[in-house]
């Protein structure tokens, strides 16, 4: 029995699974590793006409994390040429799914154990894949909240109130900046690199839950929102950042400021029943936005939130609703070829 409680007794062991399979399955598990299913069983109709219209729209992957087989695993829609798949199929939960900047490979989080609340950020390691699910690895252990460094060559995250960076070809990880110190003093969380210098971050304890952007070579904190906000993300190569703040039809919006100009503004708030928005994700090339929104209910593991897209600029009646699961979908990312 292996340390998540499957052992050979278990029902993927038994059955029509041949010795060779079942060798590889048990290999995989030593390792650490699941094997990804080739298909997603339960798209439904209505999703598979959101994406294929889409996919009329803009050529790219989406990936996001659902629970709708019983566990969070990801999943993958190839808007070209329509493909479903689902990426992981392991007894311990898959979330937050990002692209690498050139689209050949996903970081994401994996639980260290087979439940793990979202909210234990302590419990979760590092992962990285290729785009089709294939070469799953872990880099890090305790790891939380990963985004790509600009150029692909590492990857940012969190670990102990401090920002981290993890160089893939050298396998060494670097302190970036420590939560409690200044100019921050407080607890970093869902950082993101503009440059080597501008790293977006959520800062807790400020006294409460905001936004903002160290400039590491100035040494100082720019504050982007004045109230209770999260889960900020860059508009790649802009000094313009997207975030979730409070207000706003379902008291969650999606907010945008630049820099050079940090007056807020609301980016999209939807105008019907799904307004309660989160995980929000811009396309790399500042053309798409990618999100998470409720009807009710706000845990992010459990609530009932659908994944939408938007051209941004278009009317907030355009968005399109890609998910219809009564499931947790959550933490999507698109990537445009």
């Amino acid at each position: 029995m292996d340390r998540d409680g499957l052992s050979s007794r278990d029902p993927v062991f038994r059955g029509c699974v041949s010795s060779p399979t079942r060798l590889l399955v048990i290999a995989a598990l030593a390792a650490g590793v699941w094997l990804p299913s080739a298909s997603w069983a339960q798209v439904l109709p209505a999703e598979r006409e959101a994406f294929e219209k889409l996919g009329r729209q803009v050529d790219g992957l989406v990936v996001w994390s659902s629970n709708r087989d019983g566990n969070h695993e990801l999943y993958l829609v190839d808007l070209a040429t329509g493909e479903e798949r689902r990426l992981t199929n392991h007894p311990r939960p898959d979330f937050f799914s990002r692209f690498s900047p050139d689209g050949r490979r996903i970081a994401f989080l994996r639980g260290q154990r087979r439940r793990v609340s979202f909210r234990e950020h302590d419990a979760w390691d590092l992962w990285v894949m290729d785009a089709d699910g294939g070469r799953q690895r872990r880099l890090v252990e305790r790891a939380y909240h990963p985004t790509w460094t600009p150029d692909g060559t590492g990857i940012v995250y969190v670990q102990d109130n401090a920002v981290m960076r993890h160089d893939l070809a050298s396998r060494e990880d670097e302190v970036i900046h420590r939560g409690e110190e200044a100019p921050t003093a407080g607890e970093v969380e869902e950082p993101e690199m503009l440059t080597d210098d501008l790293v977006a971050i959520t800062l807790r304890g400020v006294p409460h839950e905001t936004v903002g952007v160290i400039d590491l070579a100035a040494g100082r904190y720019i504050p982007i929102s004045a109230g209770r906000a999260c889960q900020i993300t860059w508009v790649a190569g802009r000094r313009e950042v997207v975030w979730i703040d409070d207000g706003g039809r379902g008291d969650k919006q999606v907010m945008r400021a630049s820099l050079d100009d940090p007056r807020p503004e609301v980016l999209i708030d939807l105008p019907h029943e799904f307004s309660h928005e989160y995980f929000p994700r811009v396309t790399r090339d500042g053309q798409w936005l990618i999100w998470g929104a409720a009807a009710e209910g706000h845990e992010h593991d459990q609530a009932d939130y659908e994944i939408f897209a938007w051209r941004l600029g278009a009317p907030w009646e355009s968005a399109a609703r890609l998910t219809h699961s009564a499931s947790n979908d959550q933490w999507p990312d698109l990537y445009v070829r």
